[in-house]
């Protein structure tokens, strides 16, 4: 299942973690509460997250 999240929605969650940089932005799917990552994203730290490393 896929849904949209705006880029300046992932970059505010992003700026406001103080969590590990590694790990990319994450959101609670409001259906089943399962897990949401970007498909791709570049943080603002410099580390590119891709949904393929996720899925590991």
């Amino acid at each position: 299942m896929a849904e949209a999240i705006p880029l300046n929605v992932v970059r505010n969650f992003d700026a406001m973690d103080n969590g590990d940089p590694m790990v990319p932005p994450q959101f609670a799917c409001e259906e089943c509460g399962g897990g949401m990552y970007p498909e791709y994203y570049k943080g603002l730290h410099g580390y590119e997250y891709k949904i393929i490393d996720v899925k590991k």
